[in-house]
Parts: structure tokens; sequence; C-alpha cells
């Protein structure tokens, strides 16, 4: 025998003679009658919560079936009156993007600019660091340079006496033909003076220098590698174009191969490479070049390759040449 709290869904209610079934049906209509499309409209941050009131199911007595609340998503808000719609802020973004586009290209323009004339103003600091880094050279020449120690006396291997007296030949010939070109410095040197100098003087060294712990496979004696420079008050010109042609004056007019670019170290300068023949001798050749000095190393290639005397060159110039 069912009690007072059981629900019977065949049991009719007194009053209007409809049983549970039929108030479920109209509980399930229920949402259709939310007037959903007034809150198609709002927008607002977090989801807006729809609470309906509780529903009487006629049959029961003392009892009410709550509804769920009904979470309704932001994007379907309904939009508040005086705010502006999408549409507005389109049109906003419109007016400012072409005024904001402008700007933009104008700043862009003159970056490249400044950027560009930095960059000048690098390359040509660089050039001319390049060509007056080098002090004069050191005369006479040091008794060590790049470690190696100067060698004084007289040569007594013939083949290395052919080489010197031709290769001091082509130097001497070369550095006149730069010199008789050479133009007068602005002001006598160490004075300052607005005034050009009248004379071009030129000063010329030289020396001899061994590598210890090297020697000659075929004579068995220390390598060695010579020098020769010379120093003038006068502007020989471009460092590049300088050291071609002294390279060229000392390979000779049946030279087949030519110099190629080499690292000239932190004196500065242009410096080049190559291989040469001297008294019937195949030699490595290198030499450098600023405004106002040219200096040179040979040595025969059995004793130096050419690779090893460029990195040779850079060391010794520490001492051969002032900073």
């Amino acid at each position: 025998m069912a009690g007072p709290w059981t629900i019977n869904r065949d049991r009719q209610d007194g009053h209007r003679g409809r049983d549970l079934r039929a108030a479920l049906g109209r509980l399930g209509t229920w949402p259709r009658r939310v007037r959903l499309r007034q809150l198609s409209g709002l927008r607002s941050a977090f989801a807006t919560t729809v609470r309906l009131p509780a529903l009487k199911v006629p049959g029961l007595k003392k009892s009410t079936l709550k509804v769920p609340a009904l979470k309704v998503p932001a994007g379907n808000a309904r939009r508040r009156p005086g705010r502006s719609g999408p549409a507005a802020t389109g049109r906003f973004r419109a007016w400012w993007a072409v005024p904001l586009l402008a700007i933009m290209t104008a700043a862009a323009v003159l970056l490249g600019l400044a950027t560009y004339h930095v960059a000048e103003r690098a390359v040509t600091f660089s050039q001319q660091a390049a060509r007056r880094v080098g002090g004069p050279l050191v005369i006479p020449a040091p008794r060590i340079a790049g470690g190696f120690p100067r060698r004084f006396g007289a040569i007594s291997d013939p083949a290395a006496v052919a080489i010197v007296r031709e290769f001091r030949q082509r130097f001497e010939a070369a550095g006149a033909s730069l010199v008789a070109g050479a133009r007068p410095a602005p002001g006598s040197p160490g004075q300052g003076s607005a005034t050009p100098a009248r004379t071009v003087t030129t000063s010329r060294t030289s020396g001899l220098y061994g590598e210890p712990g090297h020697l000659d496979p075929q004579t068995f004696r220390p390598s060695w590698v010579m020098y020769f420079g010379l120093d003038t008050t006068g502007m020989l010109g471009h460092p590049s174009v300088t050291i071609i042609r002294l390279m060229k004056g000392l390979l000779g007019p049946y030279a087949k191969v030519g110099p190629w670019p080499v690292a000239s170290g932190h004196r500065g300068g242009s410096a080049n490479c190559t291989v040469g023949w001297l008294g019937q001798t195949s030699v490595s050749v290198c030499g450098w070049a600023t405004d106002h000095t040219i200096g040179a190393l040979v040595s025969p290639v059995r004793e130096t390759a050419v690779r090893e005397l460029a990195v040779l060159m850079v060391k010794m110039r520490y001492d051969l040449q002032r900073a």
C-alpha cells in the first residue's frame, strides 16, 4: 500500500484531473517558451545565467519541481544600448589605417637612411685606419723580428747569394718607381704644418733572419727569410694599388703566377703573396704596403711555403714597423 509520500502516475488530481506524465510533458516544452531571442544580443565577459521560476506540478501536494538554471553563452548576449558595435569599430580602424601606414613607411625610410649612413661612415673609417695605422719602419732592422733572430755576416751558400742579390735589385727598382710617383705629404713629419713639404725623403732597410729549428732539406742549414723595407715621407697612394705594383716589380716581366691578397695584420695596409723565380730557384714572396711604407719578405719554397711566409709576415711586422 502506497504511503502519502509515494507518487502514482495513475492517480489523478482532484482539482484538474491530470496525471504526472502530462505535467512532465509540459515541463519539456518549458524552454521553448523562453524568449531566447532577447538573450542573443548580450555581450558579456562571462556566461549569463537565466534562472527559471519553480514549477508546480499538479497532483503533487506541497511539492515543487525546480528547473536548473539555464546558462547562455556570452556570444549570444544582447548588445547593450549606447555602445558602439563592430561596424562602428571597423569604421574607426579604417579611418586610422591610412595615416598609420604612412607614418610607418616614413619611419622605415628614415631608419634605412640612418643605417646606410652609419655603415658608410664605418667603411670609410676602416679604410682610413687601414692606410694610417702602420707607423714608420724600424731603421735599422731590429735584432729580433717575430721571434726570429737576425743573422749577420756574409752568406756562404751560392744559391742564397743569387736569390738575395736579384731580390735586392728588383726591390730597389720597384721602390724607386713608387717613390717617383709619390706626392708630398701635408706638412713635415711630426710638425703638423699646414703647408706641404717641399721634398720627399726615403729611408731603406734590410735584414736576414733565421728560423731556429727549421732546416733546409737540401743543405741541412738553418732556413732563412730575407727582408727589405722602404719608408718615405711622401704619400705612395692607395695601399691596394701600391702592393700590386710592388709585387709585379719583384716577380719580373716573365712571371706566370700573379699575387693574391693575404691578411695584413694589425699594422694595416694591404698585403699580397705569390711564388716567383729568383736565381733559378722557386721562392715564396710576400709583401705589404701602407700609404708611406713598403716591405717584402722572400724565402726558398723548399724551406718556407707561401702560406707559412704569410703568417710569418704578420708576426714580423710587429717588430719591423712601429704602430
